[in-house]
């Protein structure tokens, strides 16, 4: 792998930086977006779920991960749900099944794209807040760094994302490294700001998953987080979340 200075930027939340109406206005519009969709996705997730499990042959291990992915987009709806409704209260939760569940969303995406995912051994540590959030801002840092390799690329190269967790007597530190192209520094900024991306391919890259990432980290779980990225040694990007005990909730 390659190695070399990384530049680096220690980003405030968002919540800090004064939006502007245009921003509030596609706000406003995704949130109504958001509460359809969460209507009409429930109703064909069970369908297809109550499909599976009519079938004969479902000990098959294709449709036992069909029914995990299922299971899981249900879990995400009802979390969405709630949250919409400004309910799903935090609780504390152990760290280890959460990572397992991310592994099973991010492990197909990988294989698919030539991308081998490292995730170091998961410390026994527990967390407080909602573990489908704590799920969905591993999966989506995760997604992000194999998204960062250039689709034309060829498979016989390295292309690696590497899942690290470092414990202490107060916080858990989850860094989720890639070596892909890298972020341009006049970038680095904006890259938490609602509807900014710098995907360029078609049908890729809304811009919402990272600002989606620091809400959660920052307010959900009191935590923070930084990325450090160049050109030569790719991105990095590093979750200070505490742990229950060392938790203040505000």
């Amino acid at each position: 792998m390659r190695t070399s200075a990384f530049r680096n930027l220690n980003l405030k939340p968002k919540s800090q930086l004064p939006p502007d109406l245009s921003e509030l206005q596609h706000l406003a519009e995704l949130g109504r977006l958001s509460a359809s969709l969460l209507h009409e996705i429930s109703n064909p997730l069970t369908a297809a779920w109550l499909n599976l499990e009519q079938l004969s042959d479902f000990d098959a291990p294709g449709l036992r991960q069909a029914k995990r992915s299922i299971s899981v987009l249900r879990r995400y709806v009802e979390a969405a749900r709630q949250q919409v409704r400004h309910r799903g209260d935090p609780i504390g939760f152990s760290l280890n099944p959460q990572i397992s569940q991310v592994k099973r969303i991010v492990s197909p995406l990988a294989k698919n794209a030539g991308v081998k995912l490292k995730f170091e051994s998961t410390p026994a540590c527990r967390l407080y807040g909602d573990p489908v959030k704590l799920q969905q801002i591993i999966s989506n840092l995760v997604i992000n760094a194999i998204e960062a390799y250039q689709p034309q690329v060829p498979n016989s190269l390295d292309k690696v994302v590497s899942v690290r967790f470092q414990l202490n007597s107060n916080y858990l530190l989850v860094s989720v490294h890639d070596w892909g192209k890298g972020i341009a520094f006049s970038e680095l900024r904006r890259i938490f700001e609602p509807f900014y991306t710098t995907k360029q391919q078609k049908g890729h890259g809304l811009g919402i998953g990272l600002s989606i990432v620091n809400n959660y980290v920052t307010h959900d779980f009191g935590g923070s987080i930084i990325v450090r990225s160049s050109r030569r040694a790719g991105t990095r990007f590093i979750v200070k979340i505490p742990l229950v005990g060392s938790h203040i909730k505000n």
